[in-house]
């Protein structure tokens, strides 16, 4: 069906079912007078929630075995494959992680530039697919002894990462274009109580139920796959996501019919290039001597109406040249203000990447139930964030909005900079204590009577600060980023993590007894600080939020849905809101 004949079945559809009715009221009603509640999730985003609980299971569980496979031989404890030993290992799975949230920026821009977001995951799933393929085909027995193991797992590192990577900043994206309502409206419950149905708390809503599955995805990854490892073998343990993985697929083609599917844009990033280049060369212009003065934002040159004082007028060339609207100069602008506070935050994410390494030695080190491998451990965040997520979702965002507590997204990302420094004194303290362990300087340094349990709080204290820095970073990049660059911000959002893999990699050779201690309280100071600096330098951000909040209330009164008349809407147009789902 074509566009055009898309849109007149739907205006057909509207003409028929968006009927509203009224009941008098003797008392006036507008929108801030609603209790604002977040909308279901649509049944497409099901679909894409599933496919990302299978993706991340196979992401995980797989890349749980990486270290042992290559740094121990056979015959070690903990056996391995390769025997290349634990700086090739590290070095390796540094370069993975790394990779990983780098490739990202390339199917962003495959995305928003040349065939839209649906097809780019088909595409980057089947390179993906082929990688864990190349990854069990060279870790069974046979393979291993011809001494294809080390080559196999080279090659497959790099498409894995191309795969992932080309999917990992669209896929949230996509799962949150299926709100296809963005405006605010109000419905009724079927307890009669009208309630005001808010974007931004569908989104929010949305993001939370997205960590979690990535979450529930991790954990039985990250347990079933290293019992494989551990008990049949390490092709078992990549066979089985390869397998899940496949699942992911079908399950995401099979709800292809329901999806809504963006389709690209032109040329974004080199449209976005040359503007930011002419709006350069405007303001460094003698006769703007004074337009510069006032002006808040430099990229307000490239406008044809730009409002600023003294402005020189273009040429005719340069109106040719300008091959953009003033609308894309504020989209851009947009983006802009939301990639900014992404910067800081790579800080954050170093105090999240030790629980793939410092924090797993030092389990290593402590004492643990017989049976118990250390690498398990670090499970206990995901374990915490599928049982906080929904907790937070549905009580704690509900109840401060009840107390009409403004928990702005900076306020949060914030309070995510706090716990993570809190995760890292806590860390500090029990290294402290194993320093002073009696068995540990007996034994030097290999085993402490400590429990290894008591890590579990700081492995709460991060799935805490995931709550409220990650998914909420995640979620501002989706709502706060241009339709035409939603995957492009979403992407630049998972840049932190690949700067923070290479802080840890800079500060890895301090990762040594006895120097823990201090690496640890030095990252928390780090993340402290940050934190601090952080709100700082973006909390009018919650101002500007509140703001547009507030003019976007102010439009919805005036557009009627606030009466003057005594006249209160009981159901504002719930078949547009399903047409709008199926389209």
């Amino acid at each position: 069906m074509s566009k055009f004949e898309d849109e007149k079945k739907l205006d057909e559809h509207f003409q028929v079912t968006t009927d509203v009715e009224f009941e008098q009221e003797n008392v006036q009603r507008n929108a801030s007078s609603y209790r604002h509640v977040a909308d279901g999730i649509p049944t497409a985003a099901w679909f894409i929630l599933i496919n990302e609980f299978c993706e991340r299971f196979a992401y995980y569980g797989g890349s749980v075995p990486f270290q042992n496979y290559v740094q121990n031989g056979p015959n070690d404890d903990p056996a391995g494959a390769l025997d290349r030993g634990q700086s090739t290992a590290t070095a390796l799975q540094n370069f993975f992680t790394f990779f990983c949230y780098f490739t990202p920026i390339l199917g962003a821009l495959v995305a928003d530039q040349y065939i839209g977001r649906y097809w780019t995951i088909i595409i980057f799933s089947i390179i993906y697919m082929l990688g864990w393929l190349i990854l069990t085909s060279t870790s069974v027995p046979a393979a291993l002894e011809s001494g294809a193991g080390f080559p196999g797992y080279i090659v497959s590192l790099i498409v894995i990462g191309f795969g992932t990577g080309g999917i990992k900043g669209i896929v949230a994206p996509l799962c949150a274009d299926q709100y296809r309502r963005t405006e605010n409206y109000v419905k009724e419950l079927p307890s009669g109580e009208l309630v005001m149905v808010d974007y931004d708390l569908s989104i929010q809503h949305l993001y939370n139920w997205f960590y979690w599955a990535v979450n529930v995805g991790a954990l039985l990854g990250g347990v079933i796959c290293p019992l494989l490892e551990l008990n049949v073998g390490f092709y078992a343990a990549y066979l089985l996501p390869t397998c899940i993985f496949f699942v992911a697929i079908m399950v995401f083609i099979g709800g292809s019919k329901t999806y809504y599917k963006p389709g690209p844009t032109n040329s974004v990033i080199v449209k976005a290039w040359r503007m930011i280049r002419f709006a350069n060369k405007q303001a460094k212009l003698p006769e703007n001597k004074e337009a510069r003065k006032g002006c808040k934002n430099v990229l307000d040159f490239a406008k044809r109406k730009s409002d600023l004082p003294a402005v020189s007028p273009w040429t005719p060339e340069e109106h040719a040249a300008a091959k953009w609207n003033d609308t894309f100069v504020d989209e851009l602008k947009q983006a802009v203000m939301a990639c900014k506070i992404f910067i800081p935050l790579s800080i954050y994410w170093v105090c999240y990447n030790q629980l793939s390494n410092n924090l797993l030695s030092q389990a290593g080190v402590l004492s643990r139930p017989p049976g118990l491998p250390n690498d398990i451990m670090n499970n206990f965040d995901p374990i915490a964030l599928i049982i906080f997520i929904p907790i937070t979702d549905r009580f704690f965002y509900p109840l401060l909005r009840k107390w009409r507590i403004n928990f702005a997204s900076q306020k949060r990302i914030t309070l995510g900079f706090f716990l993570g420094s809190l995760s890292m004194v806590y860390a500090a303290v029990v290294q402290h204590f194993i320093y002073k362990d009696e068995l540990f300087i007996t034994s030097g340094g290999t085993e402490s009577s400590i429990s290894v349990f008591v890590q579990i709080p700081c492995y709460f204290l991060i799935a805490f600060s995931e709550i409220f820095a990650s998914i909420t970073s995640m979620e501002y990049a989706y709502t706060h980023a241009p339709k035409s660059m939603k995957s492009l911000v979403s992407a630049i959002s998972l840049w932190p993590n690949c700067v923070a893999a290479l802080i840890s990699l800079a500060i890895s050779p301090s990762a040594k007894d006895p120097n823990m201690v201090w690496l640890y309280t030095g990252v928390a100071v780090g993340a402290f600080f940050f934190g601090i600096l952080y709100y700082w330098m973006f909390r009018h951000y919650d101002v500007l939020d509140e703001e547009f909040r507030l003019k976007k209330v102010a439009d919805q009164d005036a557009a009627g849905y606030g009466m003057n008349d005594k006249s209160t809407p009981v159901v504002v147009a719930e078949a547009e809101a399903e047409a709008l789902e199926k389209r």
